[in-house]
């Protein structure tokens, strides 16, 4: 009994306050006076979690709510869950004419209800709800609510949402509201002024110095501006609040313009690519993902926590990348590290609240306004100190231009002596060709002679008539295939002209060693029976080579004729064809005369000396240079062997035929 007056005492102080009245057990009484017109609820209301989504208020009013923080606003984070709030106000002012803002407006649906003398009432409001069916015309939910004096009402607020669950509630009178959102819509006017500023003076700077680090900084004040707008309801109120479809998807695009576009800014900016190109990708990465995310939200009705969570990843990997590129003394990185520290705080504020993690309360509140306002402040000193550094690598540039300009006129006389060097191999060079040209016709009758001798012989013997009719057969015969052969020997000899002049397709085939060496054979017979040479081949029945056709004939065919030429009558002459690992090797071997010593080493060049045969057959040099050239262009070597006096061994190597 001795601590009633003391009670009483309280009691008569809290009412005097204007604030509220709160009995144990039952709803906190938000007292509304005329000292003060504009309230904040907090954690002054009651609260019951519907995770089913299906009562009613008729259910409702029959269950019992849960306290809640008296200092804090409530915040559930990402939660699925119908939740209903019970606030009981009572207007001990003669103003009837109050306003119920809930300040944060990405809440999807809000249902309000109440009663007073009239009955029932219900209003609805919220991001699924046109601007047009809002009663006041604000960024916030706000309803009319009309209070008599001294008149006690008890408000069931029903909110659902897919995005975070934050109910900041306040009650104001009608003429406070105006003036409260005067000095708010003033700020916010020189924060967003400010902004739109930054933007196209960015945009004004890249157009002139065509900087594209400066585009996506301009694209990043503009995503992290739309984000703020956002949150604070200016973009609904103005931009898309009258389309709900508009408005779904500026809601989930948002915050991933923002992300996309600051990790392509830190990428440029920092140089990422170059530095460290492990962060490079995982920056990559986080977009894709980002992007990915995006599409789902988009095509299911899923809650935005994964955005968030992907915003705050973002955040972490900048920081992470504008440490390290500092850390390794970049020096526009310092500027960099400081505007996304205060920014990316700022966005880990405002995300853990929003996830649940951390109360709302002012600082949470203004956290995107601050960082924005100091990301902005010190990435434009970061772009001016790039810009400084470029002016001044462009500096080091036009110096060091001047140095590489002195330098190239000391090596110019060094480069006109090696022009000098340089024409006089070629001079040679064309000497050389002069050479190859002056040897063409030579070549001709040296590859012709062989066959043409024989043609010879063979109309001398027609001339003297004295043959029977089965010989002239047999000889016209024979006389058909050497013009059959020396006419395809003719245009391999106009082929090797070409390869002289315009270079030739190198179109290798599977071809027949055995075969094309026992052609060869037959092509040269008459000048082999003339000095009665024993030609014999030794060939494996399968000896498939991989080379161009015609230039290997004429190989096989000029060693062949140099054997004979250089064999006496009566010797012999071998061709061996074997293989040898990938390869087959094919020697011509002759019983003659054999080479001096000092002639191999030019062998198969021009400077080769060209003797007489054993019976004064002239020769021009050029067959066996013919023959390298062939057998190197089909992936071959050639190579010669000689004892004078006792004959010489050519041999070349083919890679076998698959």
């Amino acid at each position: 009994m001795s601590h009633s007056p003391l009670r009483l005492v309280f009691f008569c102080i809290v009412l005097l306050s204007g604030r509220y009245i709160y009995a144990q057990g039952q709803t906190p009484v938000i007292v509304l006076s005329e000292a003060d017109q504009s309230v904040e609820i907090l954690g002054r209301m009651e609260h019951l979690s519907d995770p089913k989504n299906e009562l009613t208020l008729e259910v409702v009013k029959t269950k019992p709510f849960n306290s809640l923080h008296e200092k804090r606003a409530p915040s559930f984070g990402f939660d699925k869950a119908t939740h209903w709030f019970k606030i009981k106000l009572h207007n001990q002012s003669s103003i009837q004419d109050w306003l119920v803002e809930i300040a944060y407006p990405p809440l999807d649906s809000i249902d309000l209800f109440y009663q007073d003398a009239s009955g029932w009432h219900h209003k609805s409001g919220g991001d699924h709800y046109t601007m047009a069916s809002r009663e006041i015309k604000h960024r916030h939910v706000t309803f009319p609510l009309a209070l008599s004096k001294e008149e006690t009402v008890t408000l069931y607020l029903k909110i659902r949402s897919t995005s975070s669950m934050q109910v900041p509630i306040s009650v104001w009178s009608r003429e406070e509201f105006g003036n409260g959102q005067y000095r708010i819509q003033f700020m916010n006017g020189i924060f967003y002024g400010m902004m739109l500023i930054m933007i196209f003076y960015n945009l004004f700077l890249y157009f002139s110095i065509r900087d594209k680090t400066t585009l996506y900084y301009v694209f990043t004040l503009a995503s992290g501006t739309n984000v703020i707008a956002f949150f604070q309801g200016y973009g609904f109120f103005y931009v898309y609040g009258d389309y709900i479809i508009t408005e779904h998807l500026f809601t989930i695009i948002s915050g991933p313009l923002f992300v996309i576009c600051s990790a392509v800014l830190t990428r440029s900016f920092l140089n990422l690519k170059s530095f460290n190109p492990a962060l490079d990708s995982i920056l990559k990465a986080n977009i894709i993902v980002t992007i990915g995310a995006v599409v789902i939200i988009l095509l299911f009705p899923i809650s935005f926590k994964a955005l968030h969570v992907l915003t705050f990843l973002n955040c972490f990997l900048i920081l992470i990348c504008a440490i390290y590129c500092f850390y390794k003394k970049y020096r526009p990185a310092r500027y960099f590290l400081l505007a996304w520290v205060a920014l990316l705080l700022a966005a880990a504020l405002f995300s853990l609240r929003n996830l649940g993690f951390i109360p709302a309360n002012w600082l949470t509140d203004m956290a995107l306004y601050i960082g924005g306002i100091l990301q902005t402040l010190f990435i434009s000193f970061a772009l001016g100190d790039r810009i400084n550094l470029l002016v001044k690598e462009n500096q080091e540039a036009k110096e060091k231009e001047l140095q590489l300009e002195h330098l190239a006129k000391e090596k110019l006389e060094l480069e006109v002596k090696e022009r000098t060097l340089e024409i006089q191999k070629k001079n040679e060079q064309l000497e050389e060709l002069n050479e190859v040209k002056d040897k063409l016709f030579s070549v001709v009758a040296h590859d012709l002679k062989g066959p043409l001798n024989s043609l010879k012989g063979t109309l001398s013997i027609l001339r003297m008539g004295a043959l029977s009719k089965d010989e002239f057969n047999d000889l016209a015969k024979s006389l058909d295939t050497q013009l059959n052969q020396t006419t395809y020997f003719l245009e391999n000899l106009l082929q090797w002209g070409r390869t002289q002049i315009q270079g030739e397709l190198y179109s290798p085939q599977p071809i027949r060693l055995d075969e094309l060496t026992k052609n060869t054979i037959d092509l040269l017979q008459g000048e082999i029976e003339q000095k009665n040479i024993q030609v014999s081949l030794l060939a494996d029945e399968n000896s498939a080579a991989f080379g161009v056709k015609n230039m290997i004939l004429t190989v096989i065919r000029n060693l062949l004729s140099n054997a004979i030429k250089f064999t006496n009558a009566g010797g012999s002459v071998k061709c061996i064809i074997q293989p040898k690992e990938n390869l087959w090797v094919v020697s011509v071997v002759d019983s003659g005369t054999g080479i001096p010593p000092k002639y191999l080493e030019n062998i198969f060049s021009l400077k080769g000396i060209s003797t007489l045969g054993t019976r004064e057959e002239k020769g021009t040099g050029i067959g066996l240079v013919l023959c390298k050239e062939f057998v190197e262009q089909n992936g071959g070597k050639i190579w010669c062997e000689s004892t004078l006096g006792k004959g010489t061994t050519f041999s070349f190597s083919l890679p076998k035929s698959n």
